[in-house]
């Protein structure tokens, strides 16, 4: 008997752990200083977490690569498939055999982080999504991405489909370095398809300085997820970039502020956005030294070699306040960024949320307290349906007569019991 409750318990437990292993776990984050590729700061960062649409980065990683190979251009156009339509939002809205450019989908991919155009361009490099998902997981190899694997191009939810904070960062390093004619399609802060305009869900990119691109993930089981990169200069127009993923923050603002106090601490001492100061004589770039930053820039690309990692414990606390007076931004023109919706466009736009038993489940044990409201709003909002489904009743007729004449003529119009 006790060797039965044994069993039942290890069971519930391992059953247990395996479906909780993403959100769950505690916050994840990596910093990595470029182009040293030294660890500056690391927490939880090889733990096992959810992409949700961090996903989309190794998307477009192969979009760019098959251009960089001549097999298609930005003017290339794929034709939407049914199952591309039926994805969940977040969506463009596309059609069944609509066809659209490669470029707009990779707009879609980075600013509105759209399923449909991602199960697109996998159908239209590959054929179909599951030799899409191979061609992901072998790339992620070849990238040293060893904790990562793919089962679809968008990040909707998959247990099977997870990484860690640090293989996010080698896949984000890895776009900026092999392809950075096409990095300004990471810092779009808005496109426009079709008459409409679809605005950036990386919102740190609209107020924390020198940042030039980034990508936001949420669903469920992982909670708010960024990579972002920034660049600043120092006095004597130095420079210094870092790279940095946050993976698990409990609201998109939270998730910011942190990914901003990170930023702010490995990039002390360069604090100014542009190469040329202001008010000061203009810094001439040292060309001996560019020369050799290029040759060393080569030489990594040809042969990636393994940096010591220097890892820098994180502070207890960090100050709100402190983040955004060095931000220069006002604390209301802050909350203004991020009230409009509190949340609501990265539930909305990033995973479907039908009101479900499951979904209120979820999101009283992962979600801010706007996630709440709005599943709560579209649990009644579900409600309300389902009760206008079950009984619409008939209007009477002043004339029962011509009443009783229609109802027999239109069938369809009968009222069921």
């Amino acid at each position: 008997m006790s060797t039965n409750y044994i069993l039942k318990f290890v069971i519930c437990f391992l059953l247990f752990s395996d479906f909780f292993t993403g959100y769950c776990a505690k916050k994840s984050a990596i910093v990595i200083k470029y182009p040293s590729g030294a660890v500056a700061f690391a927490k939880d960062a090889t733990e096992i977490r959810f992409p949700a649409s961090l996903t989309k980065m190794m998307t477009v990683y192969l979009i760019f690569e098959a251009i960089q190979q001549n097999k298609i251009t930005f003017n290339t156009k794929f034709k939407v498939s049914k199952l591309a339509t039926m994805q969940q939002p977040s969506k463009l809205g596309l059609r069944v055999g609509e066809k659209i450019t490669v470029l707009n989908l990779i707009q879609a991919l980075t600013v509105k982080s759209a399923n449909d155009a991602a199960i697109v361009v996998a159908e239209g490099l590959c054929g179909s999504v599951k030799v899409f998902s191979r061609l992901m997981n072998t790339k992620a190899k070849q990238l040293g991405m060893p904790k990562t694997n793919f089962e679809n191009p968008s990040g909707l939810p998959n247990p099977k489909q997870v990484t860690c904070a640090k293989d996010i960062a080698t896949l984000g390093i890895a776009l900026f370095r092999h392809f950075p004619q096409y990095w300004y399609l990471f810092s779009l802060k808005s496109f426009s398809y079709q008459g409409h305009t679809h605005y950036t869900h990386c919102k740190i990119l609209n107020w924390c300085k020198g940042t030039d691109g980034g990508k936001t993930g949420f669903i469920g089981d992982s909670g708010f997820n960024l990579f972002v990169t920034a660049k600043k200069y120092n006095s004597k127009g130095d420079s210094m970039r870092v790279f940095t993923v946050v993976m698990g923050g409990d609201s998109s603002k939270s998730r910011d502020l942190y990914a901003a106090y990170l930023i702010n601490k490995f990039l002390d001492g360069y604090t100014i956005c542009s190469p040329i100061q202001k008010g000061s004589k203009k810094v001439k770039p040292d060309k001996k030294k560019v020369s050799l930053m290029k040759q060393i820039d080569r030489e990594e690309k040809r042969k990636p070699t393994p940096r010591p990692e220097i890892v820098i414990q994180e502070e207890s606390e960090f100050s709100v306040d402190e983040i955004l007076k060095a931000e220069e931004v006002k604390i209301e023109d802050f909350d203004h960024i991020y009230e409009d919706n509190d949340d609501s466009i990265e539930i909305q736009e990033e995973i479907f949320v039908a009101g479900s038993e499951a979904d209120i489940e979820i999101a009283d044990k992962t979600l801010s307290a706007g996630a709440l409201k709005i599943i709560a709003k579209n649990a009644e909002l579900a409600k309300q349906a389902e009760r206008s489904k079950k009984a619409k009743p008939i209007k009477k007729s002043n004339h029962p007569h011509k009443d009783s004449k229609k109802r027999k003529s239109s069938p369809t119009t009968k009222r069921k019991k």
